[in-house]
């Protein structure tokens, strides 16, 4: 909620040293957001069009025909064609931009291949300027689980071990793709609150299976989850390693003590006891 103030907006620095004066802002969103409120720019676009819109901007970022699209009379994504010309002629001519795109991504149409137009777009804007693209994560720390996930499986997310082996597959492996289709049968949930930002079909499942929730405080899914664990919040009540949007790893401490213990502890104890089982069942056989 901090982040227009302290790093993308209205901060000062080294070489933007008039803050919000020195920069522009443009929000490409379906409806009006506070984010767009504050924009020098808001395009907003018809839902379900990421990808056509990716494709035209490196179209005019290469200077390419758009053969089918006529300037006076055609949009794209709901827009019209002269306003993604201006988009692209501001971006050419800035000094660094950024990309900052959120989850919406990922969940409409095209699913990841939108996110690769929009990557293959920031690095065709490298060859005039400095371009970077950032996630924009709905939960603190999101960052250490792909972290943790890359540097053991090679992958960031999606990745299914049923295997034995880690296998790696958005759109097949995705955690709303998997519940959407119905073929998880049990949950655990840790550190996110799936009933607030997930779809009502995937919700709807996650209602309908066993539910486990480790979480330090009450939101959207404790209600209905078959069993909740509670646990001290990281970084307050438990410490260690957290990743902000950046990829900068930060050591989080603990500050005071709680009744309950942390995430680690209480996935370490499960772990424990599962294996006593497995123990105890080759011991019977």
């Amino acid at each position: 909620m901090r982040h227009l103030s302290r790093y993308s907006a209205l901060s000062k620095g080294l070489f933007v040293p008039e803050g919000r004066k020195g920069r522009k802002v443009v929000v490409i969103d379906v409806r009006p957001t506070a984010t767009s409120k504050q924009a020098d720019e808001f395009l907003q676009i018809t839902p379900g069009q990421d990808f056509e819109i990716a494709t035209v901007l490196r179209a005019l970022i290469k200077g390419l025909p758009l053969q089918e699209l006529h300037e006076e009379d055609s949009t794209v994504g709901g827009v019209p064609l002269s306003k993604w010309r201006e988009l692209v002629a501001l971006m050419k001519e800035c000094h660094y931009g950024v990309v900052m795109f959120g989850i919406g991504v990922t969940q409409s149409r095209g699913k990841e291949i939108n996110l690769e137009q929009i990557n293959t777009l920031v690095g065709e804007m490298n060859e005039f300027t400095r371009f970077y693209a950032i996630p924009m994560r709905g939960h603190g720390n999101v960052n250490g689980s792909n972290q943790v996930l890359t540097w053991q499986t090679g992958y960031p997310f999606a990745v299914n071990l049923s295997r034995g082996y880690p296998r790696y597959n958005p759109g097949e492996f995705s955690v709303m793709d998997l519940l959407v289709r119905r073929e998880v049968d049990a949950a655990l949930i840790i550190a996110t609150d799936p009933g607030a930002h997930l779809p009502k079909a995937a919700v709807e499942h996650l209602k309908n299976i066993p539910t486990i929730v480790l979480e330090p405080h009450e939101n959207w899914t404790t209600p209905w989850a078959n069993v909740v664990i509670p646990v001290a919040p990281a970084g307050v009540g438990a410490a260690g390693t957290f990743y902000r949007m950046d990829n900068v790893a930060l050591h989080v401490k603990k500050l005071v003590d709680f009744p309950f213990p942390s995430d680690l502890e209480v996935l370490k104890s499960i772990k424990e006891r599962i294996t006593d089982v497995k123990d105890y069942q080759r011991a019977s056989l």
